[in-house]
């Protein structure tokens, strides 16, 4: 492959990107790496990782608030200059060792923004290269709104990067940004709003335990409105003011797009690089091979296949690396995936919700509990909590889990490993969990 300038390029330098970069470099091939951004992508600088920061400090802050007149005293308040100036001593330095890392692994960076002008050759800001092979690890950017006054919304990334938020906070969409940060927002002492299109929130997740988490916000002082698109934001004097499709004015001092995420490659002129993609992403095959031009492999965010999650991501990149030093087994096929929401408190789900299992034909027993009142709940001052599990009938075998209440986000793998091992509801209960944590109540879940 010596006639080419590079043996792998990648393009985009998110967890995948890094992932293919580094580990093919290691292997010892000719690899570049180019970003028209900083080195690091999403979930590093602008998304998961600064996220959970902010959730932290926040969850504290509830948990706190949660549990004055059990004992705590004093009042525990959320500063938001504070917590941005937190969250940067994080993703500041991030970039330059992400970049350090991949350079020191023996790729080579490269800045600026790369387009396809044949099916083996990319141009990056006015320079030609020709690789092998490009894997494409681009992420994904903010759906576009298509309303009066969308450059008036915040993204979530510039959300994150907000010295101050106003007194008013409205989420455009219902889905897992708007959820995650309505309530940090609310308890930095904004009023917040959040205004969802259609009736069902958190669209993917079970419908039962999300009305749940909807209701909980309601009570908790935050306003869900379903049923409300969104005709447009308009600029009047200081304010904004969100327009509802019905009419319904609502002023308010920020507006942040909550309404999903698309990946981002219009940049990269896919036609000329004979790149057959969809608004889902590149179409590709098992090894994350495009469809159409067998020298493009694609991962997360930008591949039409498996969530946009960082570790599905992770996962799908090593596929491609495995596959491009030529092990032909190498297949994206994951037994079981979790998704989290970090709301308050968060979400989970993992395996089948109940209308999968029927359109899989498959005959599941839904076991559902209302978890508010078990202890676990109670002593972390949380008043909302339910748990659905999904067992298939004729096996026993344990084929999806969805969660909502404390300490969610990490009972949710106890599931995973269940549903990836095979496990059936009576292995589940069989083991014997460390007590009295969390993870121990998965015996009275199943």
């Amino acid at each position: 492959m010596s006639h080419y300038d590079f043996d792998v390029i990648v393009i985009g330098t998110g967890v995948a990107g890094q992932t293919a970069a580094e580990e093919l470099a290691d292997a010892g091939l000719k690899v570049a790496a180019v970003d028209r951004r900083e080195f690091g992508g999403t979930c590093s600088l602008r998304g998961c990782e600064p996220k959970k920061v902010l959730y932290s400090v926040v969850e504290a802050a509830e948990r706190a608030r949660a549990q004055s007149g059990n004992g705590l005293t004093g009042d525990a308040t959320v500063d938001w200059p504070g917590l941005i100036a937190f969250k940067r001593t994080f993703t500041d330095p991030a970039s330059v060792a992400i970049e350090s890392a991949i350079t020191s692994s023996g790729a080579t960076a490269l800045h600026g923004t790369a387009r396809f002008l044949d099916p083996g050759t990319i141009d990056i800001d006015g320079t030609r290269y020709t690789a092998e092979h490009f894997v494409l690890a681009t992420g994904a950017m903010p759906r576009p709104l298509g309303i009066p006054g969308a450059s008036l919304v915040l993204t979530s990334e510039q959300f994150m990067a907000a010295e101050t938020i106003g007194a008013r906070v409205v989420f455009i969409g219902g889905g897992y940004i708007s959820f995650e940060f309505a309530h940090m927002a609310a308890a930095a002492g904004a009023h917040v709003t959040i205004v969802h299109r259609s009736r069902q929130v958190l669209e993917g997740f079970d419908p039962r335990l999300a009305d749940m988490l909807a209701q909980g916000y309601r009570d908790a002082g935050i306003v869900v409105r379903t049923e409300s698109p969104v005709a447009g934001v308009e600029a009047t004097g200081a304010a904004l003011v969100v327009v509802l499709g019905d009419g319904t004015r609502i002023e308010c001092d920020t507006v942040v797009h909550g309404a999903g995420r698309v990946p981002d490659l219009e940049a990269l002129a896919l036609d000329a690089g004979g790149v057959r993609f969809s608004s889902r992403g590149v179409e590709v095959d098992g090894h994350m091979r495009s469809a159409t031009n067998t020298r493009v492999w694609a991962a997360g965010d930008a591949a039409a296949s498996g969530a946009p999650l960082t570790p599905v991501g992770v996962a799908q990149a090593r596929v491609i690396v495995r596959s491009i030093l030529g092990d032909e087994a190498a297949v994206f096929a994951p037994a079981a995936v979790p998704s989290v929401v970090f709301s308050s408190p968060p979400l989970a789900s993992v395996g089948l919700t109940e209308a999968q299992a029927v359109e899989q034909g498959i005959d599941a027993e839904v076991k559902f509990s209302d978890t508010s009142q078990w202890v676990s709940s109670r002593r972390m001052g949380v008043a909302v909590g339910g748990a659905k599990v999904l067992t298939e009938r004729a096996t026993g075998r344990v084929v999806g889990a969805h969660l909502l209440g404390p300490h969610a986000d990490e009972m949710i793998n106890v599931f995973t490993a269940a549903i990836a091992g095979g496990m059936t509801a009576h292995q589940v209960r069989s083991t014997i969990w460390a007590y009295p944590t969390a993870s121990s109540e998965v015996v009275y879940l199943v």
